[in-house]
Parts: C-alpha cells; sequence; structure tokens
C-alpha cells in the first residue's frame, strides 16, 4: 500500500479513507503537545497517526501513549535500538521458534493474527528478547507500508513449554516491555489466545502476573490442550494445520514473516542509529 518514498500527503489520505474519524488538526495537536516534552525525539506524522488510531483518536491519551512508548525505548535499548533481521541472535530465533503474520496476505484495515510456538524446545536456544525484536519490526514495517488497521489478535501455542524455559525470563526487561504493552503500544491489542496450557503456563502466570493489569489481564484467554474453543474466536481456515486449523504450516507463516522484516533492514538500522544519536544527547 505505501512505501518508503511515500509521501505524508498520500499516507493521510489513504489512512483516512480508512478511518475518515481521523483528522489533520487532531495531528497537529498532537505535535504541539509533544515539542513540551525533551525526553522523547522528534515523532514523524505517520507515527503520530499510528498513536492516535491506537487510542481511537483520543489526542490527550495519545500523547500519554507516545511518551511511554518512547520512554521504554531508551530503558530498554538492547531491544528498541538494536533491530536487525540478521543479527544473530535473530537467526538463532528463527530456527528455535516459529513467528507469522497469519493473514499475511491482506490488504485491508481488519484484524491482524500473529501466531507463534516452538520449532525446537531446546532451553538453550530460547532467547525472549529476540522474539520481542521479531516481533516489533513486524509492528514497525507493517504501520509503515500498510498503515493502521482494526487490531491484533496474539495466538501463542504453549506446546513444548516447561520450566527450564520459564528460568531463563529476564524479569527485569519483561517487566518493563509489559508495561510498553499496556501503555505504549502504538497499534490496537486486541486478544491474546493461549493454547495447549497445562503446568508450566502457570508457573509463567505466577510469575508475570503483577506486571498485568486487569485490561491486558481481560483480553487473555486460556486454552486446555485438546480443547477446540479457540474455533469460536479464530477462524479455522486461518490457523496452521498443526493446531488442527486449514491453514498453512506454521513454517510457511514464519518464512513469510521473516522475508517481510529483512526487506527493510537498511531502514531498521538507520532507525538504530538515530535513536541511538538521540539516546546519547539526553544523557
Amino acid at each position: 500500500m505505501y512505501n518508503l518514498s511515500t509521501s505524508f500527503d498520500e499516507y493521510l489520505r489513504g489512512e483516512q479513507k480508512k478511518y475518515p474519524q481521523l483528522k489533520v488538526q487532531d495531528i497537529q495537536l498532537l505535535r504541539k503537545s509533544l515539542e513540551k516534552e525533551k525526553q522523547i525525539p522528534f515523532i514523524s506524522e505517520k507515527k503520530l497517526i499510528a498513536f492516535l488510531h491506537s487510542c481511537y483518536f483520543d489526542v490527550e491519551m495519545a500523547r500519554i501513549t507516545a511518551i511511554e512508548c518512547y520512554k521504554c525505548y531508551f530503558e530498554v535499548p538492547q531491544l528498541f535500538c538494536n533491530l536487525d533481521p540478521r543479527a544473530d541472535d535473530v537467526l538463532l530465533n528463527y530456527d528455535c521458534t516459529s513467528l507469522g503474520d497469519l493473514t499475511y496476505n491482506l490488504k485491508s484495515k481488519n484484524d491482524r493474527y500473529l501466531y507463534w510456538q516452538f520449532k525446537d524446545t531446546n532451553p538453550e536456544m530460547l532467547n525472549y528478547m529476540a522474539i520481542f525484536k521479531v516481533l516489533y519490526m513486524w509492528m514497525e514495517r507493517t504501520l509503515l507500508t500498510e498503515g493502521t488497521f482494526d487490531g491484533v489478535i496474539i495466538i501463542i501455542n504453549t506446546a513444548g513449554l516447561s520450566w527450564r524455559h520459564i528460568l531463563k525470563l529476564p524479569i527485569g526487561a519483561v517487566s518493563k516491555l509489559l508495561k510498553f504493552l499496556q501503555e505504549g503500544l502504538p497499534l490496537r491489542l486486541k486478544m491474546v489466545h493461549v493454547l495447549n496450557t497445562g503446568p508450566s503456563v502457570t508457573m509463567l502466570l505466577n510469575i508475570i502476573s503483577p506486571f498485568i493489569g486487569k485490561e491486558l489481564m481481560s483480553k487473555i484467554m486460556f486454552h486446555a490442550s485438546g480443547s477446540i474453543n479457540v474455533f469460536d474466536h479464530i477462524p479455522k481456515n486461518l490457523l496452521p494445520f498443526e493446531v488442527s486449523g486449514s491453514g498453512k504450516s506454521h513454517n510457511f507463516y514464519n518464512d513469510c514473516f521473516y522475508e517481510f522484516i529483512t526487506e527493510y533492514r537498511e531502514w531498521f538500522l538507520e532507525q538504530n542509529c538515530e535513536l541511538k544519536k538521540y539516546a546519547v544527547a539526553r544523557n
């Protein structure tokens, strides 16, 4: 729909066709309100649209969300300022876990469905930060080239999860990333479906629940192993056949996902440099 050379005016027209409630004056108000915030860098007009959309076009909420988003960038710079689809940790994650956009060929503003599962359950290979990096790069590329959309539904297949994986959880970073997810995310998170739940999921939830607010918790739905009620919430034709869906293999979606973010590798590297320069200047 868009590319790096797409002008803001063209991008704005495309977004207003999808969401007529998007107003130029609200973008201008948001820009003006953020000029007073010295702890965050300049934000592009295209990104301002994402913040407005994520907050259902409430200018004050968009302002707060943008501030929290960039605060998290600098609190977890090893993630947000270090994005590279070809980095060693990201490539290792490709061998360990599968992350895909089940709606990869969607050309409308409808909800996007993301799916995750293990490829290799060896705990030594698991890198939580790399998973977040890949997910975040998808979000940035999607907002830049596809624009805003109604919302995202995340499906997490926990088959193979063990206590050994959970022991590797970086609590400090994860607590900040959960705050980002709840207070600084520039898109609408609709639901999180957790498949094949068991004792390990309970253990994980006990660890991270202190960092999860009521609103986010209300969006998480758990599905026990063998349960078919997930099809009441997610179209069966979308889910990979590995979880009894009629879609393609998770490997297909994963390959498309990595190709999608790798195409914009140079842009991610440029964004890293800009954020790092600002981080040095603000300190």
